[in-house]
């Protein structure tokens, strides 16, 4: 697995065709050592990814699977996984809101999209305050 941070993305790269659980918990660890507990959107490419074991998809529900990801969103090539994915998606919450993609540049609009729906909404008076009290 390959993971690395660029344009304030953690973007990991699932290189073999078969998952352990013990390869998800080390990449795991290995993301919140780079990351350092600073929260992040997160792209995920399982494009390579064939088939992962039963204790692996365990591994990647649990909570702290999703500490320090604010929404991720993943990569494949098959339209039928995408579909079953974000059916059940809806249904069992995911450790970090997530959705699947076919289609890489609609997967980054939506995180980047995401982050714009989701920031804090701030009035106009709480931002002539603000604006105020740094000068």
């Amino acid at each position: 697995m390959d993971v690395w941070i660029e344009d304030g993305i953690v973007n990991v790269t699932f290189l073999c065709e078969h998952y352990t659980e013990e390869m998800i918990d080390a990449s795991i660890k290995y993301r919140l050592e780079l990351t350092k507990d600073k929260t992040y959107l997160m792209f995920s490419d399982i494009r390579k990814l064939k088939s992962s074991t039963c204790g692996a998809r365990k591994r990647m529900a649990q909570k702290d699977a999703g500490k320090g990801v604010i929404a991720v969103a993943i990569l494949t090539n098959s339209r039928i996984q995408e579909i079953i994915y974000n059916f059940f998606i809806a249904i069992y919450k995911a450790p970090a809101p997530a959705k699947m993609f076919t289609d890489k540049k609609k997967a980054l609009k939506w995180l980047r999209e995401y982050t714009e729906r989701n920031e804090p909404k701030t009035n106009i008076y709480e931002k002539d305050f603000l604006l105020n009290s740094q000068s």
